[in-house]
């Protein structure tokens, strides 16, 4: 969670305890990895702050190639549409994804992020010296050029090219812009959903979600989520809910009603989440976890070998990987 969603409690910095995709995904994966993640990082922004905070807030914000084709890709058609939103067409440009991965990568290699990692993301085959060979690096340019450019071919995008301004509903904010919007509430948790796109067309409400990866289990579950959040954040008027889940490389659209039932099952799912991370807490109340060691680690050192918090975790287990910490020397 970026320094943007702090906010004051009892006059004190708070890290508020919030339900999304990504932090129940990270709490199934790997324990340890969540406690560094959610915690471990937090004030890891400010120079004062120990520096087992700064290297967790660091790390948090490392990318991987594969996360930087989806990052580019999304920030490429984010502009885009709110370029169309406020009624200036421009082509979409398959390149601007690479130029956009290429200065990354630059960034990455001057180190930028010693400065600024939430400006300038580490990037992990860099930091832990795992540069693919350039046949792996122009596949990953070629995948970001072709989710863009899968884009323009859909019927979404030609439906979407025909709409008023006033049925873009929703068009996610470019580079992270906080927002006090994205939340929403399950009871007696708060929630969080960050739309890629919303559109109100022919009586319907569509929230699109553009995918440059493999479909997953929890894709639906995540719309369903959006469902609720749209209920609760965008005039809806009763209209039918359909979510539109784009998996730009393969060029399928899984499109799908979300019913009323839909939306009692996501909330439920949700709240159980949050109760058994709640389960980690020392105070509830004030979002205090448990110590670091109540967080098991992974048992499975593969899963360690591709973690962006390997540094942390693995060095005093050389014999498992390189710690990160060693390629500074």
């Amino acid at each position: 969670m970026s320094h943007h969603s702090e906010r004051k409690f009892s006059k004190e910095i708070f890290n508020p305890f919030r339900w999304s995709k990504s932090r129940a995904s990270t709490f199934t994966e790997c324990k340890r990895k969540y406690y560094l993640r959610y915690y471990q990082h937090w004030g890891g922004w400010k120079e004062e702050s120990p520096e087992i905070n700064r290297l967790a807030y660091r790390l948090g914000k490392m990318v991987s190639m594969a996360t930087l084709v989806g990052s580019a890709v999304h920030e490429v058609l984010a502009r885009h549409f709110r370029g169309l939103q406020n009624d200036r067409f421009r082509e979409l440009v398959p390149e601007q994804a690479v130029e956009i991965m290429r200065r990354v990568w630059m960034d990455a290699r001057k180190e930028l992020w010693r400065r600024n990692p939430k400006k300038f993301p580490p990037l992990f085959e860099i930091y832990y010296d795992r540069v693919p060979p350039v046949e792996r690096l122009q596949a990953y340019a070629d995948q970001a050029r072709r989710a863009v450019a899968a884009v323009g071919e859909t019927p979404l995008y030609k439906l979407a090219r025909s709409l008023d301004r006033s049925d873009f509903l929703w068009v996610d904010p470019v580079r992270d812009t906080f927002s006090e919007e994205i939340f929403f509430s399950v009871p007696p948790f708060e929630a969080i959903f960050v739309p890629d796109l919303v559109l109100r067309a022919e009586g319907r409400i569509l929230i699109v979600d553009w995918k440059t990866g493999k479909a997953r289990d929890q894709d639906h579950l995540q719309m369903e989520a959006g469902a609720i959040w749209a209920r609760q954040r965008l005039d809806t008027a009763g209209a039918e809910i359909q979510g539109v889940l784009a998996y730009l490389s393969p060029g399928l659209v899984d499109e799908f009603t979300i019913t009323d039932q839909d939306c009692l099952r996501a909330r439920r799912v949700i709240v159980s989440e949050m109760e058994a991370m709640s389960g980690y807490l020392k105070d509830p109340l004030k979002n205090i976890p448990l110590v670091k060691e109540a967080f098991p680690m992974h048992n499975n050192v593969k899963f360690c070998k591709y973690c962006e918090f390997q540094e942390i975790c693995l060095t005093n287990s050389p014999s498992m990987l390189v710690s990160g910490s060693n390629l500074f020397n």
